[in-house]
Parts: C-alpha cells; structure tokens; sequence
C-alpha cells in the first residue's frame, strides 16, 4: 500500500468524520445484532436446562444426546478416562 499510487486531493486528505445519521445506525445495527445474539443464547441455555441439549434432533448424534443425563455423560467420561489410563500404562 503506496500512498503515492493514490492520487488524492487537499480536500479528500481531511476526513470530517461520521454524521450523526451514521453514527445513530451503526448503533442501530449493533443493538440489532446484540438482541438477536441474546435470544439465541436464552434459547440453547432453556434447550440444556430442560435436558433437550443444544443439539440437532433430528440426527441420530442428537437424538442420543438428547437421551443421556448428566450422570450419563460422567459415567461414559469415567469409562473414557480409565481406557485412556490403561493404554498409557502399556506404552511404558
């Protein structure tokens, strides 16, 4: 970026600035982009605290998850974490 290859006028150098109109719908839009990200939020934590999961239930991956409690997740986290242990202790 070569500030020579632009060929810019006095007038053009001096930037005035955002008008008041700009300013008012960049906030606009920020306050849009805001609220939808709080309604997506408020929508996954009610999906997990109802124990639907934040998953899709219309694949089978989200159709199982939507099964299992959480006693189910730290029995299967148990189970992966002592297989992980045996495999360890072979390697030395």
């Amino acid at each position: 970026m070569n500030p020579k290859n632009y060929k810019l006028n006095a007038t053009d150098r001096e930037w005035k600035g955002l008008t008041l109109n700009e300013i008012r719908y960049a906030r606009a839009i920020l306050g849009a982009r805001i609220d939808i990200s709080r309604e997506i939020l408020s929508a996954n934590a009610s999906a997990i605290f109802s124990g639907k999961g934040a998953t899709s239930s219309s694949s089978l991956l989200g159709r199982m998850l939507g099964a299992l409690n959480w006693v189910d997740y730290s029995l299967i986290a148990l189970r992966v974490g002592q297989r992980a242990v045996q495999i360890f202790r072979r390697r030395k």
